[in-house]
């Protein structure tokens, strides 16, 4: 299970910026996962709660936003999610030729941090 993985480096990036802002604690860590990745958000939320035990994480919500996958078609330049039931062409001028323009990876979308002032 890779996610646990990306779990960790998430988590690891989220305390990072956390102590950066002199946070006591974190309400919630917000991540977006494209589409075309293999990860399975289930299993991100099913490691959360092990990786941030122990920490000024512990208790806060994962959230996960999935990302659909985008192609900016080569012919006519039109972004558009691809289909199967027209063999992944540009639905516009029937082109094949495209490029991923959005959901291949994942990233940490925000980070709710509670402060002494807060």
């Amino acid at each position: 299970m890779h996610e646990m993985s990306y779990v960790i480096r998430f988590v690891n990036l989220a305390l990072q910026k956390a102590e950066e802002n002199r946070a006591s604690g974190v309400r919630s860590l917000t991540v977006a996962v494209g589409e075309m990745t293999d990860i399975v958000p289930e299993y991100l939320y099913k490691y959360y709660p092990d990786a941030v035990k122990g920490t000024i994480m512990e208790g806060s919500e994962l959230k996960v936003e999935m990302v659909p996958v985008k192609i900016k078609c080569g012919g006519c330049g039109e972004v558009y999610h691809p289909d199967k039931s027209n063999s992944y062409a540009c639905p516009c001028c029937g082109s094949s030729e495209g490029r991923i323009c959005q959901g291949r990876g994942i990233e940490v979308r925000e980070l709710e941090i509670v402060t002494e002032d807060s």
